[in-house]
């Protein structure tokens, strides 16, 4: 293999398909990125079994071939490289990968590329296509709601049922709610619904860019895999396994209280207020009482903060209580000028959501704490 690549190009792939190698792994393979020359340049995939990544940049190819690097080693040494023609070539006895500029001749032991786990190039199935800001929006506003409790591994994917021209993405970790549906062009036929494991959604949410072409999806045809496809990067999942909850039953009915306030001013006041219950649970009270909104939090070590916010109050006065942190995540990715909350009592859960957008919601548990 000899190629020559710019250190800006080969920097950016790197730091794309590095978001794949596993960071805790008994296979030094798995720590490697693999490097293949292809018909349109420099070919980097990356996988830590669950999650690949493929990439190609531009690059002039003078001879083919492939090695797998350390991953690290090679984006900490190319990204900090002033953006300047690199040549890299390979040293096929001792499978060592020479990476060359003006001022620095790096040489970087690999293992050769046939023990590297395959990668799917892609898979068959159902395709789907949506635009990329859309589906990165989608992700955005419900993997926050995924759980990290591996005891439980299909709460810690995000639901995803296609049906038609709709696609709507649900996440909950048993204390909150995120529920997205958003527009696709979908090949007939049957709905069908799939678990896509949240860290792989997150990644890809990392990787997708507004203003860019749409995103294919196929979901595979034994429903263990999908795979998002752009103009310029592969990214492969697996699918997890179980029967999600019905989380239709724990939507809300009609608010018997209605708040609505300005989406920064609740984000700010929040995120303030809550400095002072870090030592309580995040615990914060909300009290809507004359047409007023209040938000208190107190320790006894720390000492107590209250806080008025200018609001719209409809309905029954309320006091009720949140955990700030899972209203913080909201407000900060809800993405509209005005946000609304309505509550069926103190102790049910609220419904969160944009104003001037029925197509996100967010459901959040109260703590029952002392008024």
């Amino acid at each position: 293999m000899k190629v020559t690549v710019t250190a800006g190009n080969l920097g950016q792939g790197l730091q794309v398909v590095s978001r794949a190698v596993s960071s805790r792994t008994t296979l030094p393979i798995l720590n490697n990125v693999l490097l293949q020359t292809a018909d349109t340049g420099l070919q980097l995939t990356a996988t830590n079994l669950e999650i690949g990544i493929r990439q190609v940049i531009p690059a002039e190819v003078q001879e083919a071939g492939g090695i797998t690097v350390p991953a690290r080693l090679l984006t900490d040494f190319v990204t900090a490289h002033p953006d300047e023609p690199l040549s890299m070539s390979l040293d096929k006895k001792t499978q060592s990968l020479a990476v060359k500029s003006n001022r620095f001749d790096a040489n970087i032991r690999g293992i050769d590329p046939a023990d590297f786990p395959p990668v799917p190039a892609g898979v068959d199935g159902r395709k789907v296509k949506v635009d990329q800001a859309d589906l990165k929006d989608a992700i955005e506003q419900t993997v926050i709601a995924a759980s990290s409790d591996e005891g439980r591994p299909v709460l810690t994917g995000v639901y995803v049922q296609l049906n038609g021209g709709k696609a709507t993405l649900a996440a909950t970790d048993g204390h909150r709610l995120a529920v997205k549906t958003l527009t696709i062009e979908a090949e007939p036929g049957e709905g069908e619904t799939i678990v896509i494991p949240a860290r792989a959604l997150s990644e890809l949410s990392r990787i997708l860019k507004a203003g860019d072409d749409g995103i294919e999806v196929t979901v595979g045809s034994q429903k263990n895999q999908v795979f998002f496809k752009t103009r310029e990067i592969e990214l492969m999942s697996r699918l997890i396994e179980g029967t999600y909850p019905n989380y239709q039953q724990v939507i809300p009915g009609q608010s018997t209280t209605t708040i609505t306030a300005k989406t920064q001013d609740l984000l700010f006041t929040t995120k303030m207020v809550s400095l002072f219950s870090k030592d309580a649970a995040n615990v914060v009270k909300f009290k809507a009482e004359d047409g007023k909104l209040t938000l208190t939090a107190n320790t006894s070590e720390v000492g107590q903060n209250v806080a008025g916010l200018e609001a719209k109050i409809e309905g029954q006065d309320l006091q009720v209580a949140f955990n700030s942190k899972y209203l913080l995540d909201v407000l900060a990715i809800i993405g509209s000028e005005e946000v609304q909350l309505g509550f069926t009592g103190p102790l049910n859960p609220g419904l969160i959501k944009p104003v001037g957008n029925d197509s996100y919601l967010y459901i959040i548990m109260p703590v029952r704490v002392a008024m």
